[in-house]
This record gives structure tokens, sequence and C-alpha cells, in this order.
């Protein structure tokens, strides 16, 4: 991957001259030497121009590569803003002058790109970009000033001996595979149902959820924390089973549903993972509640009818919950894959995953280990909308 980046930015600025810079005829420095056919700008008015004018610029660009967008940094000629003022005097000696700054530029343009491939953030890629410009502005005087604008040969030589070390130093290293870390971090959100066996149908019906979790993850492993919540009608009323000494129920519901609470914390490992799906089993402790307000009943006679009527002396919150054993399998469906374009969480790049997740599972649950007994299975599912992050790492 490596070898394939490092050839993308060689050949990126062939493309780039007639993809990038509609409107312009430029030269990239990678396309060979300049030749005074390249200047093809319009003398500047006036009887005291040079005899000819070079234009050239240092540029970055983003280039999508199929993963993702990285930046590239570019020297070029403009030249239609490059020109000669007498063709009789465009001498051998002053065109290789033109090519000594053009030279100095390249210099410029591989130190820049090789910061960028180190990953830096799209604001350093601005500031450093500044920074070089202003550098090779500094340069070209100092050339100019030591070279009387290329009149004297004796340094123009020395200048290019100078340059030409320069580029042989600063080759373009392959720029670094930014890849994702071992851990990573995530939510999700979504909905579900559980449905109970057992002893447990005798007291309560199944329901649907909402879910939401928290997920780490680190290489294949992946360790979860969900909390469910629901509704669920009843099919006994008197969940106690208590009675008054005529055999009266002594306890009614004060509302048709009970609250339903259950959080699971689980560890999985990923048997299969591809780009765009993922098996991950695992298992671990399930904590289950019930919670509902209840009435004390008492019955008395009615003197008209003769018939025994409840009346309701006092309200309470009745509620029992369970620690056991869960266990489930995550299919997870990718949906979208992107990078974060700056400093995220951390002050590291990150690459962001989101799936549909679709969890069926099964739960163990002994709620009442008294008379009556209250124990069972549960088989439950969810839908979640599913979100990863892990950071950014160069390799």
């Amino acid at each position: 991957m490596k070898k394939i980046l490092f050839i993308l930015s060689l050949m990126l600025p062939l493309v780039a001259a007639a993809a990038e810079w509609d409107g312009m005829d430029v030269k990239m420095w990678s396309e060979g030497s300049i030749t005074w056919a390249d200047f093809k700008g319009a003398p500047p008015a006036g009887t005291d121009a040079p005899v000819s004018g070079f234009e050239c610029t240092l540029d970055v660009k983003r280039e999508n590569l199929g993963h993702g967008r990285e930046y590239f940094a570019y020297a070029y000629m403009d030249k239609l803003h490059s020109y000669v003022t007498d063709t009789t005097l465009a001498s051998p000696e002053r065109l290789r002058y033109h090519q000594l700054q053009f030279d100095a530029l390249e210099v410029v343009r591989r130190r820049l790109q090789n910061e960028i491939g180190m990953g830096i953030s799209d604001q350093q890629v601005q500031d450093r970009t500044a920074y070089y410009r202003a550098a090779y502005i500094e340069q070209l005087a100092d050339i100019d000033r030591e070279t009387e604008y290329g009149t004297n040969e004796k340094k123009v030589a020395e200048w290019e001996y100078f340059t030409r070390k320069n580029l042989e130093q600063t080759a373009v290293a392959p720029p670094p595979q930014s890849v994702p870390s071992n851990w990573g971090y995530g939510a999700q959100v979504g909905l579900g149902g559980i449905f109970p066996t057992g002893d447990i149908t005798g007291t309560f019906h199944g329901n649907f959820t909402f879910n939401a979790g928290l997920i780490g993850t680190y290489r294949r492993l992946q360790l979860q924390a969900t909390v469910a919540y629901g509704q669920p009608g009843f099919e006994n009323r008197n969940v106690f089973s208590r009675f008054d000494s005529e055999g009266r129920p002594a306890v009614d519901v004060l509302d048709d549903n009970a609250s339903f609470l259950d959080i699971t914390v689980s560890l999985g490992y990923c048997i299969v993972r591809t780009g765009r799906l993922a098996i991950t089993p695992h298992a671990g402790l399930f904590w289950g509640k019930y919670k509902w307000n209840a009435t004390d009943l008492e019955w008395t006679q009615n003197p008209e009818t003769g018939e025994y009527e409840s009346h309701v002396t006092r309200t309470e919150t009745q509620k029992f919950s369970d620690l056991n054993w869960m266990a489930g399998i995550d299919f997870d469906i990718r949906l979208h894959t992107a990078r974060s374009r700056g400093d995220f969480w951390f002050g590291r790049r990150e690459q962001l995953a989101s799936s549909l997740r679709i969890t069926p599972y099964v739960a163990h649950a002994v709620y009442n280990k008294e008379n009556p007994a209250v124990k069972g299975y549960y088989v439950g599912f969810t839908v979640s909308y599913y979100g990863l992050a892990r950071a950014l790492k160069l390799q």
C-alpha cells in the first residue's frame, strides 16, 4: 500500500495539471526541464522590464485516493505569467538561471510533502505551506542578489550545485499509511423485544424495549454494556399470590403495565470480520428487574346485594430482580466508514464506522425462589444503530 501511495504522489501532479488547474497553462517540475517555448506570457508594459520573467508557485491540493482524501504538494510553472521581452537575448544562460529558481522550489515542495506525509492536520498543512512559501521567497532573494539576477555564472554554478545536493538529499519518502489502532470505543441505540418462557410467562407478558449501550474493543475482543427498558403487561395480577382467609385476592395491580429494566455486561470475540460483515458471539451477566404499583384489597359484603366487593386500603410498590447469565450473537452490517478531517478526541484523527447491528440473545432469570416460583428463560432481539471510533496511527 505504501508503494502505491508513493507512486501516486509522483503521478498525481501530472494528472492535476489537466484536472485541477482549469483555465491555466502550467508545467510541473516533474515534467522535465523548462524551455523558452514554455514562456507564453505577455511582457509587462514599459521599457525597464527584464529580458525574461519566470513565475512559479508552491501549492497544495487534496486528492481522492479511494480510501480517503490526502494532501499533495505541487511545484509548477505558470506559463501564462512567464514571459520573454526580447527573444534575441533569451540565452541558454538566462534559461539556466530560471531552471535554478524552479529547482529551488522543488526542494521546498519535497520538504513540505514529507511533513504532510507524517499525518499533520488540515490547519497545520495550511500553516506549513505558508511557511515554506515565505522561506522560498527569502531564498529566491538570496539567489538573485548573489548571482546578480543570473549574470554571475560562477555564483549560478555554486547555487546549482547546492540545489542539486538538496534535491538528492530531500527525496520524497513514501507517505506512511494511516491505519486504525487496535483499541476502539463506540455506542449503540435501537429497539428490540424480549419474550419470557417458563414460569415467567404465567406472570408477565413479553414486551418491546428501547436499548442503548456502550462498547469497547481491542482487536477482535469486544466488551459491551447495554440497558433496555420496556413495559410488559400482566398475566397474573396477584404476583405474590396473596389471598385473604376466604381465598379472595388481597392484592391487585394499580395499572395495566409494569416497568421492566435489564442491564447486560458481556464479553465477545469476533469470529468473522470482513469489509461489510462482522459476527461476534458474546456471553456475560444479565440483571433484570420488574417494578409495578399494587393495591392492598379489603373485601366487604354489600348488605343490599349480598355480594363481596373489594376496597383499596393502600397502595405500594412491588418489585423483584435477579442477576443471572446471558448469551447472544451480534451481526454487524457495515453502513459507512469515514475518517475525521481534523483531530477528533484525544488530539488524533480517527476512523469512524457505522453499522446496523442485529442481536438475538437468550437469558436466564430466577426472580422468586420461594412459592410461587417466577423463573425461566428469555428469548430476545435488538436492532440497533452502532457507531465505532478508532484512533488512526501511522504505520
